[in-house]
């Protein structure tokens, strides 16, 4: 006995009724093949109606020949989608169910029969929605089904250009469904009012949606029933019904939806979050030079929070149709982390366009907004990639990044650890990034005995990079000094790409001067400034081409803001510069002048009393951020290193494996066809030569002195290999592109080659067998006792030398010194009171001296290195009482008079003077930003 087979469509025993609603504005272009595709369906709809919107190019007649007039309503202009299917309905017979269709979607032989398939299956199920693919590809899918982020973003949860392989063929509930191809219970469509009247053009389908599941509903996909859709008005082949995309009402529509409809004490949030995050889009798009898009979101808002009325409206009559708990529709909710991952995808393409630039291009996306005459029959060719090369094969760079990043936590192994990162010139971070806001507008700085030096500018910098790892400060200083490498070389290949058409040489070049950064040592010593001015000059090389090509008042702009960075950091940078600068100017013409002059001005502007101090006192341009004194001896070098680039000091790789590059610069001079590109790097070659030159035997007295410290020249020995390499690099790139053809050419070739690699394979195993630490090290602060730093409102005397020898001082404060603080210690003419202070204490100690002491905020005196006849001398001191201290070696005594912490009155010009550079330098990234243009739909 054979089963009897059960009828796959048991609703075909009694079909339901179906009113097809199908909506047109000058949709001429598909309605052919829209309408050819209605009439071979497997299931028709049992009634057809057609609603046109003043259509200009003939859909009316369309209509009118396959429907008849009788089954035809005219709308008058500006009637929205939703208002359309509301007319069609009061003259349509009526149905069980109302199928809704635009007029740039066409249909498959079984969409409405697979659209019953999935309604009829359970009698809670309200909204069925088609599976739809973009029209003309036929195969990449747009939607299957919809939803809504928490800060007003539509969600397909389908990747862009994502093409259809039955990936997404499992029926599901979500919270909305398109209206193109929507299936809707009639009874339930007039209960809860169809669309609302407040959502003309957007959105309509998602609070219709939304509003059902509320209601108890459940709102299914169809994936078997597919529909091709052209999305003609979103993606500007024809004007919607009011003109262009109104991105204004877009974002009206998708908060009004949000707030409409979220429920119970989430609402209060989603209020306030909408708000802010609104706000801080517009700032976003101003600063991005999107004029439009901010006033458009501006608009919005104003429609939105200036009108509370609407809402209060809309919340009351969904609450009346309201029979279901809040948890069961924040399932159908995406995650509210999605917003934020999006932001993080967006910064990872940012990311991929700084390291590759050439690959970002559309392939894989959805087919441009071109006018398309016909309806593709077939589908585009989907190509096999499963034997391309791997992602690391066809993009050599990103493979080059991902090894240098690895490389480098190799090398900085021991400094990964816990504790700060310190050692050399680098001072630990502040507890938090506030630290470094708080130095640069602060009227009154509490260090040492405090002073109202003018903050270094790079302490703002640090600062803004710091907010995302507010309480972390110290990885935007560990990223920097410990991923120089990977970074340098993503800018210096950046650059290369302008000049080198060769992939292998520009990759060479890129790494070489990478490498060459910490062959200086400046990373091992601490040189968070020359770092910062190194990784940054490529790009202030990369706005100098630009501004020659095409000079102006923004190129100028924008080459002024990088050197007004790196000289943040490295003064010395603004010193090389100027050189450069001025010989572009000359030999490039009058346009280009102008230009520079306005480069040339930015940094002075924008750094402001910073800058003066420097030419004041012309020996402090060589002091970078740090501390002046990095505690590595002496750093003057002999001519022969000077020429190889190496300055002295720890960390420095062997000079020999510099020789290569300049024997291959010489040649360079002597062969080649571009030996104008050639001299121009020769020049910022010569340049940083003259400036270790010059640097060599200067010393300077950094503020709080006494004592002179030696020039770090690290800045000038990059610049002199780096441009010896570039020049290098325009010769190798011509022998790549010509091939030389004769064995002694080929030989040649071959050698140069060989020498041209000694460098970066040689330095960098150097760098792998050395590391990066020593004198850097990780770990905590050990300037004064562990229980003298936890007072962190109080202040440390801390001593050390001998009375024969002579005795130095400092005041602590907390802990000690944060990077930042070296800069505004106070002067020694502003401590010259506190010098005589100590000296009459250590001479002959008495209670008045103390008392003057505690009123500078010192609580405690401590000497790391104990002097017997010290010792004694303070011992003997009336209002010292001996403490215990952690090292044997070391003492420590605590006045008994209680420390006064004075409250500084005045010095608000500072912080006025500070806000102003602040907004100085927002305004001019916001001129020099690339302005976006909306497209206009035609």
């Amino acid at each position: 006995m054979f089963a009897e087979v059960e009828d796959p469509r048991p609703w075909l025993a009694d079909p339901p009724t179906v009113t097809a609603i199908i909506v047109a504005h000058n949709g001429a272009i598909w309605l052919p093949k829209v309408l050819s595709s209605l009439r071979v369906m497997e299931y028709a709809p049992t009634a057809w109606h057609a609603v046109d919107v003043s259509s200009t190019d003939g859909s009316a007649e369309l209509l009118r020949e396959s429907f008849g007039a009788g089954r035809l309503t005219y709308a008058p202009s500006g009637t929205g989608f939703g208002e359309a299917v509301r007319l069609g309905l009061l003259t349509a017979p009526t149905s069980d169910w109302i199928w809704l269709l635009h007029d740039d979607s066409a249909v498959e032989e079984g969409t409405l029969a697979a659209l019953l398939d999935e309604a009829l299956r359970l009698d809670d199920i309200a909204i069925v929605g088609p599976k739809i693919r973009e029209w003309p590809s036929l195969r990449r899918i747009l939607e299957v089904g919809i939803t809504l982020t928490g800060t007003g973003a539509r969600v397909t949860g389908l990747e862009p250009g994502e093409p259809d392989r039955g990936q997404h063929d499992r029926s599901r509930d979500v919270l909305a469904v398109n209206s193109a191809g929507m299936l809707v219970r009639r009874d339930v469509w007039e209960e809860l009012g169809g669309f609302d009247r407040s959502l003309p053009l957007y959105c309509d389908d998602l609070d219709l949606g939304w509003r059902a599941a509320r209601a108890g509903y459940r709102v299914r996909t169809a994936p078997k029933a597919v529909i091709f859709h052209a999305e003609a008005s979103s993606r500007g082949i024809r004007r919607s019904v009011v003109g262009d995309v109104n991105h204004a009402e877009l974002r009206r529509a998708a908060i009004y939806t949000s707030l409409a409809n979220v429920r119970g004490l989430a609402f209060g949030w989603q209020y306030i979050r909408l708000l802010v995050g609104s706000l801080l889009r517009v700032l976003g798009f101003l600063v991005a030079k999107a004029p439009e898009d901010a006033g458009d979101e501006l608009l919005a808002l104003k429609s939105i929070y200036l009108h509370p009325e609407q809402i209060h409206s809309a919340r009351r009559a969904r609450s009346s149709s309201a029979r279901t708990k809040s948890g069961e529709v924040r399932r159908l909710l995406p995650s509210p982390w999605l917003p934020y991952q999006h932001g993080f995808d967006s910064m990872r393409d940012v990311f991929t366009a700084i390291m590759r630039p050439e690959t970002i291009g559309t392939g894989g996306r959805r087919t441009s907004s071109r006018r398309s005459s016909a309806f593709d029959a077939g589908p585009d060719g989907i190509q096999d990639l499963s034997d391309e090369p791997s992602v690391l094969m066809r993009r050599p760079w990103l493979a080059t990044v991902i090894l240098l990043s690895v490389l480098s936590l190799f090398a900085a192994r021991g400094l990964l650890g816990g504790g700060h990162l310190q050692g050399g010139g680098l001072l630990a971070a502040p507890d938090t990034a506030g630290g470094w806001w708080g130095l640069f507008f602060e009227r009154w700085h509490d260090v040492g005995t405090g002073s109202d030096i003018m903050a270094p500018p790079y302490a703002l910098v640090l600062g803004v990079a710091a907010i995302p790892v507010w309480f972390e400060p110290g990885l935007v200083i560990g990223v920097l000094m410990l991923g120089v490498v990977p970074l340098a070389g993503m800018t210096a290949h950046r650059l290369g790409r302008t000049f080198c058409v060769s992939r292998s040489v520009r990759i060479i070049w890129s790494v070489t001067y990478a490498l060459g950064i910490v062959a200086t040592g400046a990373v091992a010593q601490g040189r968070i400034g020359t770092i910062v001015a190194l990784i940054v000059a490529p790009v202030i090389v990369k706005a100098t081409l630009v501004l020659v090509e095409k000079p102006g008042w923004q190129a100028g702009l924008r080459l002024g803001l990088w050197l007004a960075l790196a000289t943040a950091f490295a003064p010395v940078a603004y010193v090389l510069a100027l050189p450069l600068l001025c010989a572009v100017a000359i030999a490039q013409g009058r346009k280009q002048a102008q230009s520079v002059t306005i480069a040339a001005a930015m940094p002075v502007v924008l750094l402001g009393a910073w800058m003066w101090q420097r030419v004041v006192t012309p020996t402090n341009w060589w002091w970078e951020a740090g501390q002046a004194n990095a505690g590595v001896g002496e750093l003057g070098t002999t001519v022969w290193n000077l020429v190889l680039g190496r300055v002295g000091g720890p960390g420095a790789a062997p000079a020999w494996l510099n020789v290569p590059i300049l024997i291959l610069a010489v040649a360079a001079l002597l062969v080649g066809r571009r030996r104008r590109a050639v001299s121009w790097a020769w020049a910022v070659a010569l340049v940083g030569l003259a400036a270790m030159v010059a640097g060599n035997s200067l010393a300077f007295t950094p503020i709080p002195g006494p004592e002179s410290v030696p020039v770090w020249n690290g800045v000038g020995a990059v610049l002199w290999i780096g441009g010896l390499s570039a020049a290098v690099m325009l010769v190798a790139d011509d022998l790549v592109a010509k091939r030389p053809t004769r064995r002694f050419a080929r030989a040649c070739a071959t050698g140069a080659i060989a020498l041209a690699l000694v460098a970066p394979l040689g330095t960098g195993a150097w760098w792998l067998i050395r590391g990066q630490a020593d004198p850097l090290a990780r770990g905590s602060l050990s300037e004064v006792p562990a229980y003298l730093a936890e007072r962190a409102d109080q202040k440390t005397l801390v001593v050390d030398g001998d009375i024969a020898n002579g005795i130095r001082f400092e005041v602590v404060v907390g802990d000690g010194l944060r990077l930042g603080q070296e800069s505004v210690v106070p002067t020694r003419l502003d401590s010259a009171g506190v010098t005589a202070l100590v000296e009459s204490l250590l001479s002959n100690p008495s209670a008045r001296d103390l008392d003057t002491l505690a009123n500078y905020g010192v609580s405690a005196i401590y000497a790391p290195g104990v002097d017997a006849e010290l010792a004694r001398r303070l011992d003997a001191a009336p209002g010292l009482a001996p403490s215990g201290s952690e090292d044997p070696q070391s003492r420590v005594w605590l006045l008994e008079a209680t420390p006064v912490k004075v409250d500084h009155q005045g010095g608000y010009a500072r912080g006025a003077i500070a806000g102003a550079q602040l907004l100085l330098a927002i305004v001019a990234i916001v001129l020099t930003a690339p302005v976006r243009k909306r497209r206009r739909h035609l």
